[in-house]
């Protein structure tokens, strides 16, 4: 997990040495994280997968959305971090890599 800009750069360098067909991002964020600085080092080619955290301080998912589709980056909104992440295995095929992330709240629920 990346809580940061810093740490969100080393993983998407790790993410570009994997073997994967596709790449589907499960992303969630709380409400006072700066994404200007961290938008420009998420993968434009990745398949997303909006959800909001659940802590009080979890951002909207809709408005995460929209934040990030100003920058070209698209996908699906899901109400929960559960939904976001089930929806992503259900279109991962064996080659595709899931990857998520933004809050460690959503890697949390995950796991």
């Amino acid at each position: 997990t990346a809580h940061n800009k810093e740490g969100l750069g080393y993983v998407m360098d790790q993410l570009q040495q994997e073997d994967f067909q596709k790449l589907l991002i499960v992303f969630g964020a709380v409400s006072d994280k700066e994404l200007e600085t961290i938008i420009p080092l998420m993968p434009k080619t990745a398949e997303y997968f909006f959800c909001k955290p659940n802590v009080q301080r979890g951002m909207d998912a809709q408005k995460l959305a929209d934040i990030f589709r100003k920058e070209g980056l698209n996908g699906d909104v899901f109400s929960s971090v559960e939904k976001a992440y089930k929806s992503a295995r259900s279109e991962a095929s064996v080659n595709d890599l899931i990857y998520v992330g933004g809050s460690t709240f959503v890697v949390a629920e995950i796991i």
